[in-house]
């Protein structure tokens, strides 16, 4: 399962927080494109299931935001929104259709220009009718779950016929899995192309802003967090999920406008991996190897608002059982529900295959 894009997924549901809805200053925008596009092979499992074209159309209702705030987060005009994407496989007997429905952020550049460009980061939820079964869909290796997850990421060329409508061309990634909750799940890749138009119901004019970059958007120099997580997860060719718990502390140093870097420690239970150790029979002096592990890590912030998007690098300092790499990265989302109370979602992976996706909860000092 690839995982290199799951930065998207998170970097994306941060950012569309500073919109927090509809601002004042903004206008509302729905947008049409249909779309054409091919899956990559990325596992030599996948032979044969990779010679296909997914077609399908997206739907768009998204907010173009205006104001001084959000210029401020990027130095442009950003649009956030939420997209529904159907998806044909175009092999209805093994891969079936997608439904997706997610939130995105389109940083737009030079948009008081007539011809200008715009990136698209956008992740969420995804309906999957026709998911891997052992008897009657077997070789169905990209999901096996009907509910998994999209990532998507895009470069768009946006031409403004007129106050009201632009001509969009886009070209983008998408990347659909459950996070490694329930096996088989290689994920799948698959870049489209898409055409349309964008209808802008109340323009605004464009507002010539400074940039200032020595604005503060972080009321704090430094933070203390802890919290506990759980999820649940399959063992390795299983289909049975098991409970994985743990606690973490984090210390967080603010350098710049909204960036910050982080030390932060986690002490984990994963039941899944003594399945494993189990099953294999692995034993250390008379007792089966530990499922436990501790582990140090160091990562960077993006904070906007109530949202922190995170990633983080670490190293097992205590771990027994012998996991695929020594280091693994964390992609994390915080949202603070008050000035101290935080919840929010983290991917936990080794390199480019995803271990588990956790809940959390915690305080902040």
């Amino acid at each position: 399962m690839r995982y290199n894009q799951l930065v998207f997924l998170l970097f994306m549901i941060s950012v569309f927080s500073f919109a927090e809805g509809q601002e004042k200053n903004s206008s509302f925008l729905l947008g049409l494109r249909p779309q054409y596009g091919f899956v990559v092979k990325h596992s030599g499992k996948l032979e044969g299931l990779t010679k296909t074209f997914p077609w399908g159309i997206e739907v768009d209702a998204a907010w173009q935001l205006m104001s001084e705030k959000s210029w401020q987060y990027c130095f442009c005009y950003p649009r956030t929104g939420i997209t529904f994407q159907y998806t044909n496989f175009a092999n209805p007997q093994v891969l079936g259709s997608a439904f997706s429905l997610y939130p995105y952020v389109e940083p737009v550049m030079g948009s008081h220009r007539r011809l200008h460009t715009s990136i698209r980061f956008g992740a969420g939820p995804v309906y999957l009718n026709h998911v891997y079964d052992s008897v009657e869909n077997p070789d169905n290796l990209f999901y096996s779950s009907a509910i998994s997850f999209i990532v998507h990421a895009g470069i768009n060329l946006n031409y403004v016929v007129n106050e009201k409508i632009k001509l969009k061309l886009t070209a983008s990634f998408n990347h659909i899995s459950n996070g490694g909750i329930k096996n088989p799940n290689l994920g799948i890749n698959f870049p489209v192309a898409a055409i349309g138009l964008d209808y802008n119901f109340n323009p605004l004019p464009y507002v010539q802003r400074s940039k200032d970059k020595n604005t503060r958007l972080v009321n704090y120099r430094m933070r203390f967090d802890v919290g506990a997580f759980a999820t649940g997860k399959t063992a390795v060719k299983g289909h049975e999920r098991y409970p994985v718990a743990g606690v973490f502390t984090s210390f967080s140093y603010v350098f710049a406008r909204q960036n910050a870097v982080s030390l932060a420690t986690e002490f984990t239970l994963d039941y899944a991996d003594r399945k494993e150790i189990i099953k294999n029979n692995l034993v250390i002096d008379g007792c089966y190897t530990d499922h436990k592990y501790f582990a140090l890590m160091v990562g960077h912030e993006l904070i906007l608002g109530r949202f922190i998007f995170y990633q983080q690098l670490g190293v097992y300092l205590y771990s027994p059982y012998q996991r695929k790499d020594p280091v693994y990265q964390r992609y994390g989302l915080t949202y603070y529900l008050t000035k101290k109370v935080f919840t929010g979602i983290n991917i936990k992976a080794h390199r480019q295959v995803a271990d588990f996706l956790d809940f959390r909860a915690g305080l902040s000092f």
